[in-house]
């Protein structure tokens, strides 16, 4: 698959979920800290532009997700347009501020900025989008930043600078990557840019132990070399690392659901982590307990049915089932679960415990029907 469409594919699906959360994914996971975040970021925009950019400047914003920055750049200069590689992203983004004068929302490949022409801007700005990008693709974007901008025109980006660099799978579209020093002057230096300054900004990444920057950069000379066209092949499944982020970002997301009472969002949510990564038992199992929560017994048997299935070496699957059936008023279900249980030779006291309390609240099993015998028949001895 072309790098462009695997980008395409995975944030369509996130824009799908919840895209005011893959756009800004806060620590609230909601409509208020969303807001709030575009505020804060766009004040941080214009203060670090110190009065480059006049109010009468057409502005850019490369991956602008469903307009969280870009709807509130109209106050302050003549056009602002919003480019993304995801078309759902654009459809919200129109449906939301799609009426508004002096704003435009469209889809573009994800890697060039082809609908426009030379020096069509005064500013291009990004923000959270370059460091998700494979290294290629921010390449490719720089050239094309350089072509857009007028002479002198200025670009404003967040990034992540650090002593050593931190790469990740070529198809990942996730995760963080952070550009040594020497490779992040040369990505300037090559596309033509300038860069006037690197300022940190206020939140230290608990994985990373490092912060991200804004960075400005002016267009002082066309690029240095010829952009090569980018034709890349990517795997489309996604990358480990990858996987395991959006996984853990959409437990996060359906537990903040369900936190504020928003059960069929969080089983929304949560189908679709269970979609992501059908090998890890924690989304069926917080799926299923919210169906016991709505006093659907028999739709979470279900969900932890499919679970055995996927995992029928995973002890905890089958106590769950068993649970579950038990809770479903199925006991026959539930006994064979145990006995899948038992025969994993489980040691742990707890799940050990937790079964004895199954077994305890099961009715008696009952007596086994006695087997009738059917005696054979003599054969007549021949005379």
């Amino acid at each position: 698959m072309d790098i462009r469409e695997k980008m395409r594919r995975d944030w369509d699906r996130r824009a799908r979920v919840d895209p005011r959360y893959w756009v800004a994914a806060t620590e609230e996971a909601d409509e208020a800290s969303y807001l709030e975040s575009g505020a804060r970021d766009v004040r941080a925009l214009l203060d670090g532009l110190e009065g480059r950019v006049g109010a009468d400047a057409r502005v850019l914003d490369l991956g602008c997700g469903i307009g969280r920055m870009t709807a509130r750049l109209v106050d302050h200069f003549a056009e602002v347009v919003g480019v993304d590689v995801s078309p759902a992203m654009i459809e919200e983004a129109r449906a939301q501020h799609g009426e508004t004068e002096g704003l435009r929302f469209q889809a573009n490949s994800g890697a060039d900025l082809s609908d426009f022409g030379d020096a069509d801007f005064d500013l291009v700005f990004s923000y959270s989008v370059l460091p998700h990008l494979p290294p290629d693709v921010v390449r490719a974007y720089f050239f094309e930043v350089n072509r857009v901008l007028r002479s002198g025109g200025w670009f404003r980006y967040q990034f992540w600078v650090g002593p050593e660099p931190r790469g990740h799978a070529d198809n990942d579209t996730l995760n963080i990557r952070v550009y040594d020093h020497a490779a992040f002057d040369a990505l300037n230096r090559e596309a033509g840019f300038r860069i006037e300054a690197v300022t940190d900004i206020d939140y230290t990444d608990p994985v990373l132990n490092l912060k991200p920057v804004w960075v400005n950069v002016q267009k002082v000379a066309e690029a240095s070399a010829q952009a090569a066209e980018l034709d890349r092949r990517a795997e489309e499944a996604l990358s480990e690392g990858e996987r395991e982020l959006e996984y853990g970002l959409l437990l996060y997301l359906a537990v903040k659901h369900c936190e504020r009472g928003e059960a069929e969002e969080g089983e929304r949510v949560l189908e679709q982590a269970v979609q992501t990564d059908r090998t890890r038992p924690e989304a069926y199992v917080q799926w299923a307990a919210l169906r016991l929560e709505r006093g659907d017994a028999a739709g979470a048997l279900v969900i932890f049915e499919a679970l055995t299935e996927v995992l029928p070496d995973e002890p905890i699957a089958w106590l769950y089932r068993a649970k579950t059936a038990e809770a479903a008023d199925r006991p026959e279900e539930a006994r064979r679960a145990l006995a899948r249980f038992d025969g994993l030779q489980v040691s742990e006291p707890g799940l050990l415990a937790e079964a004895e309390d199954v077994r305890a609240a099961l009715p008696a099993a009952p007596a086994s029907r006695r087997r009738k015998t059917v005696r054979a028949r003599k054969k007549p001895r021949k005379p």
